[in-house]
């Protein structure tokens, strides 16, 4: 086996380790607060991505300033 083919199974290892300990902690405050898993998680989804504050893509089509294409 590679050396390239180890570093690939060892960050998709880990990878899946960071998922299985998201997951297990999502569970445990549903658990706790008493609420449906799915809900728990849109809510922690929506956190993290209004921490990263993504340019918003769909802004140009509200505006009405989207261009056209061949314009």
């Amino acid at each position: 086996m590679s050396k390239k083919t180890g570093d690939q199974d060892s960050g998709r290892d880990a990878s899946l380790r960071v998922s299985r300990q998201v997951r297990d902690s999502l569970k445990a405050a549903a658990a706790v607060m008493g609420r449906p898993l799915y809900d728990v998680t849109n809510e922690a989804i929506t956190r993290y991505l209004a921490e990263l504050d993504l340019a918003d893509p769909l802004a140009a089509i509200r505006d009405g300033t989207r261009r056209r294409p061949g314009a």
